[in-house]
């Protein structure tokens, strides 16, 4: 907890050591979001997540702020820096608040910055209302597609919307929103929807005391760290469900009706009048799918099952049960009556006042507005 120099509440940030011990089993990827608070004294409610084995929502820290701004974000990145460390290919999705760009660039330069690609969207529909309600396929399908020349065909059909729209895009870089131009593995992951889902599921807790909230989170992880724990002691399978899923439909799309050897490690897949060439010992594809997500695509399981080898050898670690299980291996304890805490005598010796929040007249906003094309 930070305070001013009047006593007054500043910053406040927390991270279980159940998320402490888990992140390191999970992607590399760290969603951050904020949102109002809505109790007496206002403020902002930050927050950063990322995902299981399983796609699971995985919470990593929260944060009470005044507002968002350059101070106050910077203040999460570098507790998030001190607390987490920076990952190798480390990759973190935002959404495009000034604020956060701004103090990802100055705390965590070296990690991959991407953009959550629905807020990019939402953004191109501001700006180019006229064909808003057009553009949703296109962009997603040029911001999720593996490959290059794919990409080019669908900016080509923005192109025939609004000229404007490759200019407005190319100003970003295309490897902050481009799944097949990032620096750093985005996996099957584009949207910021986990930090946007925990949010959701704070919503009414945003209305309490700081204290109460951080409470409500507490408990909120320790409930989904016992029921993700449950279910992958359950599961049979050598990969998570969903994972698992996912590689069965590859399994369907495979063929190997045109499969021509070129060594030992790679293979070409010929697909009507589409080649692929698979290199196994590297494990990628020409199509892009293998490498990006980590899992055999079409192509490269077509090979696999050709050869009679172990599928699973060539997945990665992240997607196991007992990855999963491993992520889920800390506990988040109860918190006890206050009489029975045993609290240093520094701490009790501290003096905090309400935060110099002006406190806002009316009915506080329970939503947020929505746009008129997404009603």
């Amino acid at each position: 907890m930070q305070i001013e120099e009047d006593k007054s509440f500043k910053y406040l940030f927390v991270a279980l050591d159940a998320s402490i011990k888990g992140l390191k089993k999970c992607k590399p990827i760290i969603f951050v979001d904020g949102t109002f608070l809505k109790s007496k004294y206002g403020g902002t409610f930050l927050y950063a997540c990322t995902q299981d084995g399983n796609g699971h929502i995985f919470p990593l820290a929260f944060s009470v702020v005044d507002s968002e701004n350059n101070s106050s974000w910077q203040w999460l990145f570098t507790k998030l820096r001190e607390t987490y460390r920076i990952r190798q290919e480390q990759c973190l999705i935002l959404d495009r608040h000034e604020s956060i760009i701004n103090a990802a660039a100055q705390v965590v330069p070296k990690i991959t910055h991407g953009y959550c690609v629905y807020h990019l969207l939402s953004n191109l529909k501001a700006t180019f209302k006229k064909n808003a309600r057009k553009i949703d396929k296109l962009f997603f399908a040029a911001a999720t597609t593996y490959i290059e020349r794919k990409i080019e065909y669908h900016m080509s059909e923005l192109d025939n919307l609004d000229i404007c729209v490759r200019p407005y895009l190319q100003q970003f870089g295309y490897h902050k929103w481009s799944r097949y131009h990032s620096k750093h593995n985005r996996y099957s992951t584009m949207t910021s929807n986990n930090a946007e889902s925990l949010n959701a599921e704070n919503l009414e807790a945003r209305e309490l005391p700081i204290t109460t909230v951080m409470e409500s989170l507490r408990a909120l992880i320790q409930q989904w760290t016992y029921t993700n724990r449950k279910k992958a002691q359950k599961t049979t399978t050598f990969l998570t469900p969903t994972v698992e899923k996912k590689l069965v439909n590859n399994f369907v799309d495979s063929s190997t009706e045109n499969l021509k050897p070129i060594n030992e490690s790679m293979f070409e897949v010929v697909e009507l009048t589409r080649s692929w060439v698979i290199n196994l010992k590297e494990k990628t594809c020409s199509c892009n799918q293998f490498q990006i997500d980590e899992l055999p695509c079409a192509h490269a399981l077509a090979v696999i099952k050709e050869m009679n080898l172990n599928v699973y050898n060539y997945c990665s670690n992240y997607y196991t049960t007992r990855t999963w299980l491993e992520t889920y291996s800390g506990s988040t304890y109860l918190v006890h009556n206050h009489t029975a805490w045993d609290v240093p005598q520094n701490i009790k010796d501290i003096l905090v006042l309400p935060p110099n929040q002006k406190i806002r007249s009316g009915r506080p906003r329970k939503r947020r507005f929505i746009a008129d094309w997404d009603t």
